[in-house]
C-alpha cells in the first residue's frame, strides 16, 4: 500500500528497507555496547471497518502478546480529535530470550473519503528501557511530523 506520507527522520537515526516486516517504513538508531537494535517502524492498514481506535490499539496488543513471552501494558491515553481520533500506548514487552524491552506505539486515524476508506497509522518506537526514555523526545518529535500529504489541486 502507497500512502503519500511525509515525516521528518529524527537525528541519529537512519532509514533501512523494511523486508518482509510488514512496515512501509523502519528506521534503526545504532546504539554502542547494545544488543537489541532501536527502531521506529511505521505501517499502515485500511480500515473499513467500525472497530474504534480504542480497539484497534487493543488488536495491536494482541498481536504482539501471540510472539512474545510478555506483554504489560503500563498505559494508554487517547490523541487526536472526533475527526481523527488516536491513541498512544506505552507497552512493556518481554522477548523468548528474557529480554526487556518498551514500545511506544501511536495509532492515528487517516480519514477517507468514505467511512469505508478510512487507513490506521500504526508509529512504533521499540527499545531496551533505559534507551528509550532518552530516545523518547525524538520519536515525539517524528510522531509530531507526520502528515499526509495532499493530492495535487486539492487545497492544504
Amino acid at each position: 500500500m502507497t500512502l503519500p506520507l511525509d515525516f521528518v527522520i529524527p537525528d541519529g537515526w537512519t532509514a533501512v528497507d523494511p523486508g518482509d516486516s510488514g512496515a512501509v517504513f523502519v528506521a534503526v538508531h545504532p546504539v554502542p555496547g547494545d544488543e537489541f537494535v532501536p527502531n521506529i517502524t511505521v505501517s499502515v492498514q485500511q480500515r473499513p471497518d467500525e472497530a474504534s481506535i480504542d480497539a484497534i490499539a487493543a488488536e495491536a496488543v494482541e498481536r504482539l502478546s501471540l510472539t512474545l513471552a510478555g506483554i504489560e501494558v503500563l498505559s494508554r491515553r487517547d490523541i487526536g480529535g472526533p475527526a481523527a481520533p488516536g491513541v498512544m500506548q506505552l507497552l512493556r514487552l518481554r522477548t523468548g530470550e528474557g529480554d526487556e524491552l518498551i514500545q511506544t506505539q501511536v495509532h492515528l486515524t487517516v480519514p477517507g473519503a468514505a467511512p469505508d476508506q478510512r487507513l490506521v497509522l500504526e508509529l512504533a518506537c521499540t527499545a531496551a528501557p533505559a534507551t528509550a526514555r532518552r530516545l523518547s523526545p525524538g520519536f515525539q518529535r517524528f510522531v509530531g511530523s507526520v502528515h499526509v500529504r495532499q493530492h495535487e489541486g486539492m487545497q492544504q
